[in-house]
């Protein structure tokens, strides 16, 4: 380490002053956050949590689209909506799970993986998380991860019932320790983006361009 650097960290060490770093003090600063999480939680203002999903997935951040649906049986048609609009060709890889492949597919192609130019996905989340605009999956032998990744147009259909308010929300859903659990857990939030270069917001650099959610209930 050269002598400057030895100069400014020493520098930052006298500024913080003595430190408490035991493992008896972390853990009680740990335990004081989650006694009070609405300390660090951000408040919706009254807002519902579907008005508060819907606001933060459709932001220009998060820069999905969103259509509602009354029950499952209006997913086929929404995502035919989809296909027109986005004038692709009537084929989509939809998730093997029995909800999803039981529905009408009448005028689309079903296929295993997404087609030529990354094609399109149907998925289905497990949850929703109102804070972020984001949608959770669990991997599984009828929810390959990669569905969720190939495709440049990703078709994520979420109950409503299922939309949570905060991340954290998440985790005593997943049984706690010794309950069965997916190899995976992933939080999308929105379509694939990167500024790197000339800090200019290209989406569907690393995964999905266009994401649609659809909403049932």
């Amino acid at each position: 380490m050269t002598n400057a650097r030895q100069n400014i960290l020493g520098a930052i060490r006298a500024a913080l002053g003595p430190r408490d770093t035991t493992a008896e003090t972390i853990a009680a600063q740990a335990a004081a956050l989650v006694a009070d999480p609405d300390r660090v939680r951000p408040d919706f203002g009254g807002v519902d949590l579907i008005s508060r999903f819907i606001a933060k997935a459709t932001s220009e951040r998060v820069t999905a689209t969103i259509a509602r649906v009354d029950s499952f049986a209006g997913v086929p048609a929404a995502v035919l909506d989809y296909v027109g609009e986005a004038g692709l060709p009537a084929q989509a890889a939809v998730q093997p799970t029995d909800r999803l492949r039981g529905l009408d597919w009448a005028g689309l192609e079903l296929a295993d993986t997404p087609g030529t130019d990354g094609g399109l996905a149907v998925t289905l989340a497990d949850y929703g998380v109102a804070e972020t605009g984001s949608v959770v999956f669990h991997s599984g032998p009828d929810a390959p991860v990669l569905l969720n990744f190939l495709p440049l147009h990703h078709l994520v259909v979420l109950e409503t019932n299922r939309i949570l308010a905060y991340p954290e929300d998440v985790w005593p859903r997943l049984g706690g320790v010794g309950a069965p659990q997916s190899r995976l857990l992933t939080l999308v939030t929105g379509t694939s983006g990167t500024a790197d270069i000339e800090a200019k917001n290209v989406r569907g650099a690393h995964g999905p361009r266009h994401m649609r959610i659809i909403l049932v209930g």
